[in-house]
């Protein structure tokens, strides 16, 4: 999950899984984010409450604790 990785980790987004899919509003801002499954990014920052700052194709993307639990990554 991309909120188990640290500062500084490279991954890839490998799956958004059906329980984000299915909120439209959330599905549309991933996707304009390039937060979507074969993409690469950067963890940039993490907060406390497991939200999530991420570089992908050189724009920085804040995800919220909700999707940053449930997005599948791996780490190359």
């Amino acid at each position: 999950m991309l909120s188990s990785l640290d500062v500084g980790d490279q991954f890839d987004v490998i799956r958004i899984p059906e329980e984000l899919s299915s909120n439209q509003g959330l599905l549309e801002f991933l996707e304009e984010a390039r937060l979507v499954p074969g993409v690469s990014g950067t963890v940039t920052a993490l907060a406390p409450d497991g939200s999530a700052t991420v570089e992908i194709e050189g724009a920085t993307v804040g995800v919220g604790t909700f999707a940053s639990a449930r997005i599948l990554v791996s780490t190359p």
